[in-house]
C-alpha cells in the first residue's frame, strides 16, 4: 500500500469515476479538530494532550468523516450525488484530513448557485451566533503577513495562502475555472490572538 503500482490504480479508479460521472462538482477539506468535545473530554479526564493519543483522534475523526459521506449522501445537503471520492492525510502535526471529490446529479454552474453553498464571509454574530463562533473558531486563517510575520504560514515575508485577501463584491470565476469568492466590505470583524481580521 501507497507504493507507484497502488498509487496508479487508485488515479485509474478516480479517471474511471470521472468518465461515468463527469467533473466534480465540489472539493471539500474535512479536518480533524483536537478540541472536539469527544476528544477533550477524552484527554483531560486522563491528564494527556490530543497529540498523546493520536488513535482516538484518528478513530473520532474518521466517525465524524462517515457521518459527513452520509450526511452528504442521504440528506442531499448539496443536492442528489452522484458519486464521491475521498483521500485521507495526515499533516505534520499528526492530524487526519480528507479531501472530498462530490459529484451531484445536477450540476453548480453559475456563481449564484456558488453562492447559496459556499461563503467565505464572516456570518452575522446577532443573527448566526452559533455559524460566527464556528467560523471564527475554527475556519479562519491567521492572522499572518504584517500583524504576525512569525505565522507558519508566512515563507519570504509573504502568506503562502494568499492572506489576507482583497475585498470582492461579487463571486467570479478566474481563467483557470477556480472560483473568487465574494468577500464583501461589511465591517463584520473578529479578534484572533489579539489582532481584528475581516473578510
Amino acid at each position: 500500500m501507497g507504493g507507484a503500482r497502488y498509487m496508479l490504480q487508485n488515479y485509474q479508479d478516480a479517471m474511471a469515476i470521472c468518465k461515468w460521472a463527469g467533473y466534480p462538482d465540489l472539493f471539500i477539506t474535512f479536518t480533524c479538530n483536537p478540541k472536539w468535545p469527544e476528544i477533550t473530554r477524552f484527554v483531560e479526564s486522563r491528564g494527556l494532550s490530543p497529540e498523546d493519543r493520536p488513535d482516538i483522534l484518528t478513530r473520532v475523526f474518521k466517525i465524524k468523516l462517515d457521518r459527513m459521506i452520509k450526511d452528504l449522501r442521504d440528506n442531499k445537503v448539496f443536492g442528489e450525488v452522484k458519486a464521491v471520492i475521498y483521500t485521507v492525510e495526515f499533516q505534520k502535526r499528526g492530524l487526519p484530513h480528507a479531501h472530498i471529490l462530490l459529484f451531484l446529479l445536477n450540476k453548480y454552474p453559475n456563481v449564484g448557485d456558488i453562492d447559496g453553498i459556499i461563503s467565505a464571509e464572516l456570518p452575522d454574530k446577532k443573527v448566526d451566533p452559533y455559524y460566527y463562533d464556528a467560523v471564527t473558531n475554527f475556519m479562519m486563517h491567521g492572522p499572518c503577513g504584517t500583524a504576525r510575520k512569525s505565522s507558519p504560514c508566512m515563507q519570504n515575508g509573504r502568506c503562502t495562502k494568499h492572506f489576507p485577501k482583497k475585498f470582492v463584491s461579487s463571486t467570479t470565476i478566474d481563467e483557470d475555472g477556480y472560483p473568487i469568492y465574494r468577500r464583501r466590505d461589511d465591517g463584520r470583524t473578529a479578534k484572533r490572538v489579539g489582532i481584528e481580521l475581516d473578510n
